[in-house]
């Protein structure tokens, strides 16, 4: 996934373990403040106490590091009004700044995101998961977890337990950094305590206890609910925000020593609550990775457009063409009109015309030919594009005239990266289809192209590299007949890792009429398109392209599994969707065309015989979306990855799913007869 992590500050510190489970758990680089980071989005997970001596330095360190990069912010220990006037407002002032220069900024409550002045998202902190209890609590025991510094609470907690009898305060933890001096009377300081030590020492309280006399979010707090214990807290916006979601466990406080008191002699407070956790690292680091798709789909798609290079390149423009000498002229003169300042030479593929053209021009022309076997305006483009010296090649239909600054706007992309695809804006009558301008609006002009944006690749007007024409083997000569070349030509790119443009400059005008206006009566239309889909349903393995239930030579989606599967797993994922299973070959599929060796757009590969999850189309999508590589995590356990054949992310995404091993018989005779 291309999402760098900026990782500040101890690994033991509270807003560190936020960043470094985040990472974990949902996929990314990871990066320290001095570290190159590479290119693409970066999340920092921010409080002004790790990143700088001050709030103002802290957040010009962060604006520093992701200079030139998308980031969001994770914002942590946001500034409250206890703290005092002066610490309060020079805070804020940083907060509000990096908030403001963020792509996207979260906090983990609504409390927090109301103090805000920009558009933030809530996240909620995420419960742990906790082991089972290891003692029971002592009695009298009021416990305060975390680092130590002022403002915790500490102190209100000693003055109210000394009104209490048979109280004791711990603290579970040690000191914050520069507070090493603070006196503690009367609290017991267990010191810095490992992860599995804490959760130990926290079994030993009978009383938990959040009075943070200024905190927005609390990890310990979350630490407290997850092992199912009741916790007091300090009365504060967002300790009733947590109370709302988890009413039987937090117990909102005012008076201290009355409800230090009331816990003491209640025998169920020290009870746990048996809850099932619903909110979890699996459950915020999606919310987090459908956060980054929506605000960075195209970095994480691989689909960023380069910067147009505005040096003139050198273009080949081929024009398949079949006997319409007069259109052919407009649109040699057209090219001629460019004022492209690049070379220019032009070939015209001659599609089998009852007269090969003759035609003269200011520019180079080339006319290849091939014989008329039919509508194949595909092997006609490759055969132009053979014969092509120049890198850049732009494709324009025989009837379609670009309009000037058509082939500088084409080829500027190209040259600045060989993946571009570029397609120009086609003009009937002065107006571009409706579906065009529909598609070129909601994809940003394909800037936001997914794996079915080859939909918008329109062959008359097509510029890209000969380097990756040839990558991809150019056109579908097997492909006869009106429509559809164009569509699976752009699958084939998409897949092979290309970025889709539309420039909305290069402009070109369509001299004939449109296909459903050319074409008459209408069963001679549907008989034409059904062919088209028909022919593209072999081709393209996209779920939108073919028919469910429907078997094809190629399926869309290839599955390894383990050796040790059992058929009924093997039979669940052949039931699945469009799948074929590669491994193993049990005899039972013998006769099952859809069981053997082949490739597909997207690979699955389990170490372990588990079921289909219940949301493979959903596991799928995110992985397209975060980049073409994920990594199947069930019960906390990497158990397969998903691998798109478009690979554009450096790491794996995390995709945390739902999966289970077969729990019906082993004996066939059984499963085979629902016994």
């Amino acid at each position: 996934m291309n999402i760098t992590h900026l990782l500040v500050g101890p690994a033991e510190h509270g807003v560190t373990e936020y960043a470094r489970l985040l990472a974990a758990h949902s996929g990314g680089l990871q990066a320290g403040l001095e570290d190159t980071l590479p290119p693409g989005p970066i999340h920092v997970t921010f409080t002004d106490h790790l990143f700088g001596p001050d709030p103002e330095s802290a957040v010009d360190a962060v604006l520093a590091a992701v200079e030139g990069h998308p980031f969001s912010v994770s914002f942590h220990d946001v500034p409250q009004p206890e703290e005092g006037l002066e610490r309060f407002e020079r805070r804020s002032n940083a907060y509000q700044r990096l908030a403001r220069m963020a792509d996207l900024s979260v906090t983990n409550s609504f409390h927090e995101a109301s103090f805000f002045d920009s558009d933030i998202h809530v996240i909620a902190l995420p419960l742990p998961e906790a082991p089972d209890p290891a003692s029971t609590p002592e009695p009298g025991t009021v416990g305060v977890l975390g680092f130590i510094y002022p403002g915790k609470g500490h102190e209100t907690i000693v003055t109210a337990a000394r009104q209490v009898d048979g109280l004791s305060v711990r603290a579970l933890g040690t000191y914050s950094l520069g507070h090493e001096n603070m006196e503690l009377p009367g609290v017991e300081v267990t010191g810095y305590l490992s992860d599995a030590d804490l959760w130990a020492e926290m079994d030993r309280i009978a009383i938990p206890v959040c009075a943070h006399r200024h905190f927005s979010a609390s990890g310990s707090l979350m630490r407290w609910l997850a092992a199912g214990r009741r916790v007091l807290v300090a009365d504060s916006d967002y300790a009733r925000e947590v109370a709302d979601n988890h009413p039987e466990q937090v117990v909102v406080v005012n008076d201290w020593p009355s409800a230090l008191a009331e816990a003491a002699k209640d025998p169920e407070f020290t009870q746990r609550v048996n809850t099932l956790p619903t909110w979890g690292w699996q459950e915020v680091s999606t919310s987090w990775q459908d956060l980054w798709i929506t605000h960075f789909g195209p970095w994480l798609r691989g689909n960023i457009p380069p910067s147009p290079v505005d040096d003139p390149a050198a273009v080949s423009v081929v024009i398949p063409y079949y006997n319409d000498f007069d259109s052919l002229k407009k649109v040699i003169a057209g090219i001629e009109k460019n004022n492209h300042e690049g070379n220019v030479e032009i070939i015209i593929a001659d599609d089998g015309s009852d007269v090969s053209p003759e035609v003269t021009s200011t520019l180079p022309i080339t006319v290849v030919r091939q014989e008329d076997q039919g509508f194949r305006a595909a092997a006609a483009r490759n055969l132009g594009a053979r014969a092509a010296s120049h890198e850049v090649l732009v494709f324009l239909d025989g009837d379609t005239v670009p309009r000037p600054g058509y082939l500088s706007a084409m080829s500027r992309w190209i040259t600045a990266d060989p993946r571009s695809v570029v397609v120009g804006t086609r003009l009937q009558d002065g107006v571009e289809p409706q579906w065009l301008r529909d598609a070129w609006e909601y994809t940003r002009h394909l800037r936001l192209s997914d794996d079915t944006s080859w939909r918008f690749i329109i062959s008359s007007v097509l510029g890209t590299s000969k380097q990756l024409f040839s990558q991809v083997d150019g056109f579908d000569e097997t492909m006869i007949g009106y429509g559809g070349e164009d569509w699976e030509f752009g699958w084939r790119l998409w897949n092979t890792g290309a970025i889709f443009i539309h420039d909305p400059e290069a402009v070109a005008d369509h001299l004939e009429p449109e296909w459903d206006v050319r074409v008459q009566p209408e069963m001679d239309k549907l008989a034409q398109k059904n062919a088209e889909s028909i022919a593209l349903a072999s081709r393209i393995t996209h779920p939108i392209a073919r028919p469910a239930g429907v078997f094809f030579e190629q399926q869309d989606i290839v599955v390894s599994l383990p050796g040790n599967t059992p058929e009924p797993v093997v039979a669940a994922w052949l039931q699945a969707g469009d799948v074929r299973v590669v491994s193993p070959m049990s005899e039972l599929f013998q006769a099952d065309p859809r069981v053997g060796f082949a490739t597909g757009r997207i690979s699955i590969e389990l170490s372990q015989p588990l079921c289909p999850p219940t949301d493979l189309a959903e596991c799928l999508l995110r992985v397209e979306q975060l980049g073409g590589h994920g990594v199947l995590r069930y019960k906390n356990r990497n158990v397969g990855q998903i691998r798109y054949k478009r690979i554009t992310c450096q790491t794996p995404a995390i995709i945390h799913t739902q999966m289970h091993p077969w729990q019906g018989s082993l004996r066939l005779e059984r499963w085979f007869a629902s016994w």
